[in-house]
């Protein structure tokens, strides 16, 4: 063999080495990748699109996980690594970090959707539903391959506000206070909420805010913003689950003092505060009951001549209740204490009707009620929260009557 063919001899060698070495390196390479693959849903199973999805490295921080952090300043936006849903709500991370990692929906520290639950194999991680709560913690070994990862998720409520002043001029780069408070029509007590944040409106007296749902269904929301001490209350609305905006306008009646200097004090911060629980008293508004379509109002109590006048002005009468479910309502709906009903006595003694002539078809008597007392007859029925007492205007108890409730059977029109 000559040279020549020596020299074709060892190049062809090396080509096949070549070859055969390549892939084995690439396919070595692949295996090292971590990568993080999947479908995003919403509750009902639809896919979203658009939704930026993040791995965040974190540590334990005595109990509780924290994104890791390099150098002495706090970044906007923690995230190592990061990818958006396609029109399918499929997404792939490649090259993902390994360790503990946190999986969150961003923006990291202004979200607009909140992780449910997270599928992985046979395996569910549930979420804190807070919108602090982030996201889900889990760990990723090097090279690991997870695929067919299904995250379930719900969208933030987006309110749009404006805040205008008594000329109807814009309330500009003010500092508020808004307010929203959420009640579920769907009977279960869990299901309120009130959330408030300190908020800058821009130049033109906009602001946004994203808003976590705490109920899966139709829900009231009162609306409030707050600005040197004044207030102001918009007639309650209710937003569906398919809803994801509300846009509203705030208009103060009376004249402002003028506008802090920007280094002065400020009164409000600006970190979210939220409690789920307790009652919500609409006042002042008409409110519609979901089950009977019937509106009610709750207004202050002046006299038993005031009551069913202001009740024959607005097409209506004092609340009748028919049902337990009704009452319930009531009580979550208006924190009924001191509050007259339409039930009485006045025509004949222990013979009780309602004020509009619907027959007693349920009552809700506290222990040892009705009965009259020495102090004269007790002709008339108060809620004192989810129990009726009879009371009249002799007794010394009448001058805490504070408020009544009105009913009409359709919620009036505003032209």
């Amino acid at each position: 063999m000559n040279r020549s063919d020596v020299t074709c001899f060892v190049l062809f060698v090396a080509s096949i080495t070549f070859c055969l070495i390549v892939p084995l390196k690439s396919h070595g390479q692949d295996r090292g990748l971590t990568t993080f693959s999947g479908l995003t849903v919403d509750e009902v199973g639809n896919p979203i699109e658009g939704l930026a999805i993040g791995l965040v490295s974190v540590f334990d921080g005595n109990g509780a996980w924290f994104p890791t952090v390099d150098g002495p300043d706090w970044p906007d936006d923690p995230t190592a690594f990061r990818t958006e849903t396609d029109s399918e709500g499929r997404f792939v991370i490649t090259d993902a970090i390994a360790g503990p990692v946190l999986l969150v929906l961003l923006p990291y520290y202004k979200p607009e959707t909140v992780i449910l639950k997270v599928q992985i194999g046979d395996t569910f991680h549930y979420s804190n539903e807070e919108p602090w709560g982030r996201g889900i913690v889990f760990s990723i070994e090097q090279g690991e391959y997870i695929d067919n990862v299904e995250v379930t998720a719900r969208h933030f409520l987006e309110f749009r506000g404006k805040v205008l002043k008594m000329d109807r001029s814009p309330l500009r780069n003010a500092r508020i206070r808004f307010k929203v408070e959420q009640l579920g029509l769907d009977q279960k007590y869990e299901d309120k909420s009130s959330n408030s944040w300190g908020i800058e409106t821009d130049a033109a007296g906009n602001f946004v805010q994203h808003i976590n749902r705490y109920t899966c269904g139709p829900a009231f929301y009162f609306l409030s913003v707050t600005y040197q001490e004044t207030r102001i209350n918009l007639d309650p609305v209710v937003m569906q689950p398919a809803d994801l905006t509300h846009e509203a306008v705030f208009t103060f009646e009376n004249s402002l003092m003028p506008d802090l200097p920007g280094d002065a004090p400020r009164r409000f911060h600006a970190g979210a505060s939220a409690s789920v629980g307790g009652g919500l008293d609409a006042k002042n508004a008409w409110i519609i009951n979901p089950a009977n379509g019937h509106a009610y109002k709750k207004i202050p109590f002046r006299s038993m001549e005031v009551a069913i006048s202001e009740a024959v002005a607005s097409d209506a009468y004092l609340v009748t209740i028919n049902s337990e479910a009704e009452q319930r309502w009531l009580e979550r709906v208006f924190v009924p204490m001191w509050t007259l009903i339409g039930l009485n006595d006045v025509e004949k003694e222990d013979t009780w009707q309602w004020q509009n002539g619907e027959p007693v078809t349920y009552t809700n008597w506290a222990r040892y009620e009705p009965h009259d007392t020495d102090k004269g007859d007790a002709d008339y029925v108060i809620l004192m929260g989810g129990q009726w007492i009879d009371i009249g205007p002799e007794d010394i108890r009448w001058r805490f009557v504070r408020a009544v409730i009105l009913e009409k059977d359709e919620m009036p029109i505003k032209k």
